[in-house]
């Protein structure tokens, strides 16, 4: 969209003002895209500075998961506050978060049956979780593709 601005100069001055909305709402995409990507890259961070150690016994693994919850309910908080009103990236942060409260949901679910020693029902929630998470980097690829970012340019959206 932003390269429509060369219009103007091929067609004079009643281009101005098309070019101009174009500016403003790539100006208004990119600011929307540089905060999914600041609200994410920060969770990824977040997320590789508290990972769970190997061979947690399952009282750490119960800490560690609702950790882990809580950080996909912050997530899912940061992404609602933004103000994402560009048509093509608002469905795909709808979704990112919905994700985060899914995951959420499923970390604490995973975290209640270890607590009550239901290994097999923690089992099948992790599962559970596993497979939604395959939906994250087709999703990341998505809001990638709209926001213009390679997957060299952003660990993230």
């Amino acid at each position: 969209m932003c390269t429509l601005l060369a219009l103007r100069i091929a067609f004079g001055r009643r281009s101005a003002p098309v070019a101009l909305l174009v500016v403003v709402g790539c100006g208004r995409l990119d600011q929307e895209c540089r905060a999914v990507s600041g609200t994410a890259n920060a969770f990824i961070a977040d997320s590789e500075r508290q990972r769970p150690r190997a061979g947690a016994t399952p009282a750490e693994t119960v800490k560690a998961e609702l950790a882990t919850a809580a950080r996909y309910d912050r997530l899912a908080a940061d992404l609602a506050a933004l103000k994402v009103e560009s048509s093509e990236l608002a469905p795909e942060v709808r979704s990112y978060r919905e994700l985060a409260e899914h995951s959420a949901a499923a970390l604490r679910a995973v975290a209640d049956a270890l607590g009550r020693g239901d290994f097999e029902a923690a089992r099948s929630k992790r599962i559970e979780l596993d497979a939604a998470a395959k939906g994250e980097a087709p999703l990341v690829a998505r809001i990638n593709g709209i926001c213009g970012t390679s997957k060299g340019d952003a660990r993230a959206p």
